[in-house]
């Protein structure tokens, strides 16, 4: 088993698997990175005229400052009361978002738009790479399938876990370049961080805890497409497809009960937001979840050992 393991973990060394989807996230956290900056700086530009705004008309800046904002909302639209609150809050949120105190907790976040794809890609790489080099047969005659399925699967958990620490590494220290250029901008020590506004719901270890156990559920799920279809288009088509272009359908759907778990362990201070669905519940969405990764858990290995060896 040893001996597997070590073959499919050179693999993805040798093939630049892994380099190439360090590079993919890198990227991919770089878009977050780069919204919540921008999401400053607008802000402030906003926050800036409305201060000239009040200067002008010789308003009472502190005063309106230690009142509330109230959005209404209406079929037309909506109207910020007390705007210049509103943008002095926002303003603190995103900075705080960006800060090194917020920073892994953000790119967390974002495990549940971008892990299903990087991750599923990452299984299905895998699931298929025999069945692409045609070494399908080779392997299968000189190794048990169990074996070979198992070490497959058990490569995919290390090099997740690898990915996205490094992948994490990476971004931590662009983020920390970002936030640095920004603090020449902007007069972030006029806007601070109250400790009792921005808690968190959980420990950092929970939410690196999390975002892992959703990179093993959908490397599972595009290795079972891998094994299911034997190429990668098929799966990675269905997994960006569902990701990213069908809504969310409902409380049974299992997009909806992963973002009821995000919803209960992260806190969503920066650029990224999820919507659950009413009447989600602890127990409905567990099962959900258990359920969808034991029948892939369950169907990739059936497949995978009663299908011919031959099979082109």
């Amino acid at each position: 088993m040893k001996k597997i393991l070590e073959q499919e973990l050179r693999y993805g060394i040798n093939s630049k698997i892994y380099f190439i989807l360090v590079m993919f996230l890198c990227g991919l956290f770089g878009v977050i990175l780069f919204l919540n900056y921008s999401s400053v700086t607008e802000l402030y530009q906003e926050y800036e005229g409305l201060i000239n705004y009040y200067e002008k008309n010789n308003l009472n800046i502190e005063e309106e400052l230690n009142n509330e904002y109230i959005v209404e909302t209406s079929e037309n639209g909506g109207t910020i009361i007390n705007p210049i609150v509103y943008y002095n809050d926002a303003l603190s949120k995103y900075i705080y978002a960006a800060s090194s105190e917020y920073r892994l907790s953000q790119l967390l976040e974002s495990s549940i738009l971008y892990f299903p794809i990087v991750f599923g890609l990452l299984g299905l790489v895998i699931s298929t790479n025999d069945y692409k080099y045609r070494t399908i047969k080779l392997r299968t005659v000189r190794i048990n399938k169990n074996r070979l399925g198992l070490a497959k699967q058990i490569s995919i958990a290390i090099s997740s876990f690898i990915i996205i620490v490094v992948s994490l590494l990476f971004a931590y220290i662009a983020g920390e370049i970002m936030y640095q250029y920004l603090a020449g901008k902007i007069p972030i020590k006029d806007f601070p961080i109250e400790t009792d506004t921005f808690g968190d719901r959980s420990s950092i270890f929970l939410k690196f805890f999390f975002a892992y156990i959703i990179a093993l559920f959908f490397a599972e799920i595009g290795y079972t497409f891998g094994i299911l279809f034997k190429n990668m288009y098929v799966g990675i088509i269905i997994i960006f497809v569902y990701t990213f272009i069908i809504p969310n359908l409902g409380v049974y759907d299992l997009k909806n009960t992963i973002f009821y778990f995000a919803n209960q362990i992260f806190d969503f201070y920066g650029v990224i937001s999820v919507d659950v669905s009413e009447n989600t519940g602890f127990i409905s969405s567990f099962f959900i979840i258990l359920l969808t990764f034991i029948l892939s858990f369950v169907v990739n290995n059936i497949v995978f050992k009663k299908r011919s060896s031959f099979e082109s």
